[in-house]
């Protein structure tokens, strides 16, 4: 596959929002399979360990599902963790596709 991944951490004052990016470098459309209504997800991280995680404790419909990445083009995915305690973390974005990879990582502090 020919995507590239990115995703910012932006604190608020009681809040941590995220947005992923993904996109296709390619010369070629990319078609991604999701495995369920969930596109992406967040997790957070401290000293290595996962302390939050944006899927945790959420249902989604269970139909793959295909959606077309055009050549050049974009896809941003969005979260937000409310109420973070202080101190510095790591956001590990993931896309929820069979067959691919992407994952991007951002060190933030609250």
């Amino acid at each position: 596959m020919t995507l590239r991944s990115s995703v910012a951490a932006t604190v608020e004052a009681d809040r941590v929002e995220f947005e992923y990016e993904v996109e296709n470098v390619g010369d070629d459309p990319e078609e991604v399979t999701f495995r369920s209504g969930l596109s992406a997800d967040f997790a957070v991280l401290r000293d290595g360990e996962e302390v939050w995680r944006a899927s945790e404790g959420r249902m989604f419909t269970q139909a793959l599902r295909t959606e077309t990445i055009d050549a050049g083009a974009t896809e941003t995915f969005s979260g937000a963790w409310d109420d973070p305690d202080p101190g510095d973390y790591t956001v590990v974005a993931t896309l929820n596709a069979t067959g691919d990879d992407a994952e991007a990582r951002a060190e933030f502090s609250v």
